[in-house]
């Protein structure tokens, strides 16, 4: 069915469908729940990453005999474990498997048609962090009308727990998802690697990357925009980052030859390569899978609305946002939850202000405004989320009962 037609006869046959899958989910309980398997999820398995990684590599340590199940889409190629078997995304298996898994574990929403039993765990990590891009209920535009549907949102009140880093994500949680239960702002377990900061993950990346011990590298990662599904077009000016003449001006402030990497949406991976080819300089790493290796072998971090740039200031490395189009984004995008200026980074909308910028740089007043953001947004990284996360998990999954530390009371966000 085509796009079009598949708008006009949505309303009629989504619900159908849903009802249906819902039944399905009932009949299958004549299946019993295995206590030794987790069910996990990331982004509807389009990849191997995000918090979910790090977690199962964790438990792995403490269960080697776990039956771990990721979800996978069957266009998207990536390499699991060898201790991991996947299914396929929107199955009848896919159906089973979260029929009979112990624990359920993903980074976004879950469909409204979803049922839970008795004696399941679901656990949702999300996956902005302390992202700029509105979410949820607080999403305004093109967006706001769907995510405002019960139907939406309906899956939420199926988690046990929500994973948070900050009290800036906490609120979003009780605001914009409309969740009461409990919120442990234990760390994103793919922070663990940033904070910890061992240069050995870093120079695990350069091997695979292939890129010399001896060079200084600028990681260039901006986000998509909505308006270009709208419209089935994207505009590349949005990215016209000149390299050249910012890894002159980086040469210049920070001395060093210097690796130039673009990393884009994984929606935008075939326009990557037109990228690269129109910059034969830049390296392409759209489809290296582990994001946060790749900033272990970061020096400097350039990028606009994504939260990725959050992650990457926590090794205190140098961050600047570069984008033509904020005024545009906030409002006909999703909206924002910050002002550019509000942000620890300095921020540019040209070429003429990024090299400025870079001139201009001042690594201890970046970090103190970067600490005095990191404060007032509640940030709260441990380096060992991952562990504490997987122990309540092995905990569950050894019979015991599980209380999750609710560091967000719902009482709280009622005055905010």
């Amino acid at each position: 069915m085509n796009s079009k037609l598949w708008k006009i006869a949505k309303p009629v046959v989504r619900p159908v469908l849903a009802k249906g899958v819902q039944i399905l989910f009932y009949l299958l309980r004549m299946f019993p729940i295995k206590n030794n398997k987790v069910l996990v999820s990331v982004f509807e398995g389009r990849r191997y990453d995000d918090n979910q990684k790090f977690i199962m590599e964790e438990l792995h340590k403490l269960r080697p005999d776990m039956d771990v199940v990721w979800v996978r889409r069957r266009r998207y190629n990536y390499e699991l474990p060898s201790w991991m078997r996947s299914v396929n995304w929107r199955s009848w298996k896919w159906l089973y498997e979260y029929v009979t898994a112990k624990i359920w574990i993903d980074n976004g929403t879950l469909p409204d048609y979803f049922v839970k039993r008795k004696g399941q765990m679901y656990i949702e990590t999300w996956h902005g962090g302390l992202g700029i891009k509105k979410v949820a209920m607080d999403e305004v535009g093109a967006l706001a009308k769907i995510r405002n549907d019960r139907r939406y949102l309906k899956g939420t009140s199926l988690a046990d727990v929500y994973i948070s880093n900050s009290d800036h994500l906490s609120i979003i949680y009780r605001r914009a998802f409309n969740y009461h239960g409990p919120i442990w702002k234990c760390g994103y377990p793919k922070n663990d690697m940033l904070v910890q900061n061992n240069p050995k993950e870093g120079m695990k990346a350069r091997k695979d990357l292939g890129i010399p011990s001896d060079h200084k590298v600028l990681l260039y990662a901006p986000t998509w925009r909505l308006r270009f599904a709208e419209n089935h077009y994207i505009d590349m000016n949005v990215y016209d980052l000149d390299i050249q003449r910012l890894k002159k001006t980086l040469a210049n402030k920070f001395g060093g030859e210097w690796m130039m990497l673009i990393r884009f949406h994984p929606l935008q991976r075939l326009y990557a390569k037109d990228f690269q080819e129109a910059h034969p300089e830049v390296k392409n790493v759209t489809d290296y899978q582990d994001m946060q290796r790749l900033l272990m072998a970061t020096d400097v971090m350039v990028s606009d609305y994504s939260s990725c740039i959050f992650d990457a200031a926590l090794r205190r490395i140098p961050c600047f946002a570069y984008a033509t189009d904020f005024e545009q984004y906030k409002n006909e995008e999703r909206g924002v939850y910050y002002e550019m200026d509000e942000l620890p980074f300095p921020y540019a909308k040209n070429n003429d202000e990024m090299e400025q910028n870079v001139k201009a740089f001042d690594m201890d007043g970046y970090l103190k405004k970067w600490d005095a953001f990191a404060v007032r947004m509640g940030l709260n990284e441990t380096g060992h989320s991952a562990k504490d996360i997987a122990e309540k998990m092995a905990e569950f999954l050894d019979g015991k009962t599980v209380e999750w530390q609710n560091d967000y009371p719902i009482q709280i966000t009622q005055s905010i």
